[in-house]
């Protein structure tokens, strides 16, 4: 069996959502389809459809299954791409979207270089602190910390995210006990909406975890007034790390807590498969993915922690 053949097959049958539209996809007859599907699933020793006269849905397995197909499908795509288009130079418009402050402080610098890298390319950046439906709202290349959401996006991981308790040394100076979760109960807190619940944080250690319930003076959308307020020491407020790294390493800001972090969240640049097949395309996420986790991995290793 041509494993790579049958990873085409099955991942058109899914885009397709039958054996007759993936045969004319492929321009194959339908016996050939239902054959290398049948060789695929007996190799794997899974189903990965359930079939009957007038249907076929896509089993949990198959949907992993086709996750890992498109990843490895889009790879072997950009790398014949990469031999055949060497001496060209990419041209048009790539639309990139970030959270707003990680997009601000490390992806317009590298959408600066690119752009007098490539002077022929168009950028379009969307900052927002939400997620977005890269299809339906002609996103290209998303940077996104946390779930990835769509199934049928390639998900390349950049590194990961730490969730950081913090509040400001005079603040701390003033609350010298502060130990455990427990003792933040009746502590004056800053409530970031788009992060958690305005009522309690969780927080995790040795596996387990627990809820700590939350005294909020300040409930902010904004992760800028967030910020200013926890430095001017009106309460412990989570963030971001990256939100928080330079205040960090300024002696502005202090991490508490550390070991009771929940768990990181995943930052991935996420990209259609078939969008691989532009130079545009390959440039902009090639561009973004070394330097990015290279952040990351310096946001990683700054800041003082008590």
């Amino acid at each position: 069996m041509d494993k790579f053949k049958a990873m085409q097959v099955f991942v058109t049958i899914a885009d397709k959502g039958s054996l007759t539209g993936a045969a004319e996809h492929l321009n194959t007859s339908l016996t050939s389809v239902v054959r290398t599907l049948a060789a695929l699933e007996n190799h794997l020793e899974v189903r990965l459809f359930h079939r009957t006269t007038r249907s076929i849905v896509i089993t949990d397995e198959g949907r992993e299954y086709y996750t890992r197909c498109q990843t490895i499908l889009a790879e072997v795509t950009e790398a014949e791409s990469r031999l055949t288009d060497r001496q060209t130079e990419p041209q048009g418009k790539v639309t990139v979207t970030a959270p707003v402050t990680f997009g601000k402080r490390h992806v317009m610098p590298k959408i600066s270089q690119y752009l007098s890298r490539y002077p022929k390319m168009q950028v379009d950046l969307l900052l927002l602190d939400r997620p977005v439906d890269m299809l339906s709202e002609g996103v290209d290349v998303a940077v996104r910390i946390g779930r990835t959401g769509n199934h049928n996006l390639v998900a390349r991981q950049l590194g990961t995210m730490r969730h950081v308790l913090c509040a400001s040394p005079a603040f701390l100076s003033a609350h010298q006990s502060v130990l455990s979760p427990e003792s933040l109960n009746g502590l004056p807190a800053i409530h970031l909406r788009v992060l958690e619940s305005p009522s309690e944080w969780m927080f995790t250690k040795g596996g387990k975890s627990q809820k700590t319930a939350l005294s909020s003076r300040l409930t902010t959308n904004q992760v800028d007034a967030a910020l200013e307020a926890c430095v001017s020491g009106v309460g412990f407020c989570r963030f971001l790390h990256y939100q928080v790294a330079e205040l960090v390493q300024a002696g502005k800001l202090v991490i508490v807590l550390p070991d009771y972090e929940p768990h990181p969240l995943p930052v991935h640049l996420l990209y259609a498969p078939v969008k691989l097949q532009t130079k545009r395309l390959r440039t902009m996420t090639d561009w973004l993915t070394g330097p990015l986790q290279q952040d990351l991995i310096q946001i990683a290793e700054s800041g003082k922690e008590r």
